[in-house]
């Protein structure tokens, strides 16, 4: 199918940003940017640090570059080595998977529930052996995972669990916050994400205030103070370099004040923003109540979605279409550029070249084929969103008589 692209329709398409600052919030980071003592490891973060441990009420929390750097710690602190197994979704973003992948454990691939598209006990333990020793979920799309059959066959096998959060900050499930659940919560506050800490940033909370500790150790290159006082404040040195971990070289993980600065403003909010996606996700699939070809995650009771991304599955095989024809009609004529996430992660070069190129993975494989993820960011006007879901019923309508 191919359509002359002169769309009367005017465009659109995913932002690179999902939610900006106020205008109170650009004061408070330009105050920190011009009369801060410091830009980096600072009061801020420290600040940052204490309250997003009281939000998510866990035992510590660290404040890191990005999303990518909290799975790493996580993945050293896990204790993975060649030898042990991690189980993973195939069907989530790369930085899921590359830090497990990294420590020279064996990477297990879990498919997906075909309603929420998220694991599940039942995915999971199919997959154990005694050589597990790490269990991966992630709150994809901004749904959180029934955790509790998880935590159960966890504590049963005596596996760790790791809670990326990346798409999920400030969910619930049965009343706890994401990242307080499992053994270590991942967080990431990227430009693309619910909050933003300018771009980058990101957490790493942990259940074991021991975890917290060694990865403090491990985040700036192994610098720590001298364990008591010094005759003379400058020798030997300003400060100590330890070795984080027996046999762990440190990284430098560290998060700036000004990206801290706002990350603690935007905790303040963000059950507000997560709370105007939740409208804006039930006026867009409003309409499509009586469109049996398209269908989106099922939120089970306990579960909280707070609408990351507004992903769906598009079912047009008793009209003869595709996923693709969809996509492309809505592009071409109605101007609705919609992407396609998350290749799924055994079917990629990266992880083929690295001997994890074998999964069954059904409905992981059946979701991807036919998944589409349209337009989506935080305080979208509600005309917008209704000539969104216009354009698309309108798409579907014609590929079902085209």
């Amino acid at each position: 199918m191919t359509l002359d692209n002169t769309s009367s329709f005017a465009p659109i398409e995913m932002p690179a940003v999902q939610t900006r600052l106020t205008q109170a919030e650009e004061q408070v980071l330009l105050r920190v940017l011009r009369e801060g003592k410091t830009l980096a490891a600072g009061p801020e973060m420290e600040a940052f640090e204490k309250e997003w441990t009281a939000f998510t009420s866990c035992a510590d929390s660290m404040a890191v570059c990005n999303g990518s750097a909290a799975l790493e710690l996580s993945a050293i602190l896990s204790g993975l080595e060649s030898g042990s197994e991690v189980i993973i979704p195939a069907h989530t973003f790369v930085s899921t998977a590359v830090p497990f992948a990294r420590t020279g454990a064996s990477v297990r691939w879990a498919d997906i529930d075909p309603e929420t598209r998220l694991v599940t006990a039942g995915t999971i333990e199919p997959l154990l052996s005694p050589r597990t020793k790490v269990i991966v979920v992630v709150h994809l799309y901004g749904l959180t995972v029934d955790m509790d059959p998880i935590m159960a066959l966890a504590g049963r096998h005596g596996a760790l669990v790791v809670e990326d959060c990346a798409q999920a900050p400030g969910a619930r499930y049965k009343g706890r916050r994401v990242g307080s659940i499992g053994d270590f919560g991942c967080f990431s506050f990227h430009t693309h994400k619910n909050i933003t800490t300018l771009g980058e940033g990101g957490m790493l909370s942990v259940r074991d205030k021991k975890h917290g500790e060694q990865a403090r150790r491990l985040r700036w290159m192994g610098n720590w103070p001298f364990p008591g006082p010094r005759e003379r404040y400058w020798l030997p040195a300003m400060g100590d370099l330890v070795e984080p971990i027996p046999g762990r070289w440190p990284h430098n993980f560290c998060m700036g004040e000004p990206n801290c600065a706002v990350g603690r403003l935007l905790i303040k909010r963000i059950d507000r923003i997560n709370s105007q996606r939740q409208r804006q996700a039930q006026r867009f699939m409003h309409p499509f109540l009586d469109f049996g070809e398209i269908s989106f995650q099922t939120v089970p009771e306990g579960c909280q979605h707070v609408y990351h991304l507004m992903s769906a599955r598009y079912d047009g095989w008793a009209c003869g279409k595709t996923r693709d024809d969809l996509i492309q009609l809505l592009h071409e004529k109605y101007n609705l550029k919609c992407i396609v996430q998350y290749w799924p992660l055994h079917r990629t070069e990266l992880f083929s070249r690295h001997g994890f190129g074998l999964a069954d993975v059904p409905e992981t494989d059946r979701f991807f084929d036919n998944m589409i993820s349209f337009p989506w960011w935080s305080d979208m006007p509600e005309d917008l969103i209704d000539d969104m879901a216009e354009r698309v019923r309108l798409a579907i309508d014609e590929l079902r008589t085209g």
